[in-house]
């Protein structure tokens, strides 16, 4: 990403753990959200598993940047790095890495301002392009 260069890589649509709709809607998550990416996220994240090697490699490379920090306003929550990007080309969103030990390395949380899996009329197995934003 140093000068300005895209990653993009694809992953399958994935049922979460439904716990990411109290964390998008916490006040301090959300204020992080507005303040560091632009964006008032629509509760939850849309859950993503990477599949193919070079889409792994790419969000390897891309976890490798440190990306915006979003700090935890104390120990009952954890700090996440966000990463700007764009969905199918047309819908900007962001990641959401929390840093917690453990977090598998072939999940990929986005948030937007619109319900994704509406808006791109997606269901879980469907593949989708992400493309980080250069930032």
């Amino acid at each position: 990403m140093a000068g300005g260069a895209e990653i993009r890589f694809s992953g399958r649509v994935a049922t979460g753990l439904g716990i990411a709709v109290s964390f998008t809607s916490a006040p301090w998550a959300r204020s992080g959200f507005i303040s560091l990416v632009g964006i008032d996220p629509h509760p939850g994240t849309l859950n993503l598993k990477i599949v193919d090697d070079q889409s792994c490699e790419a969000w390897a490379a891309l976890r490798a940047w440190p990306g915006r920090h979003l700090p935890a306003p104390d120990n009952d929550a954890c700090d996440a790095r966000l990463y700007p990007v764009t969905l199918a080309g047309k819908i900007p969103g962001a990641i959401v890495l929390p840093e917690v030990s453990g977090y598998p390395a072939d999940q990929v949380e986005i948030i937007a301002a619109v319900h994704l899996r509406d808006a791109l009329g997606l269901a879980d197995g469907d593949s989708i392009t992400i493309t980080a934003d250069g930032n």
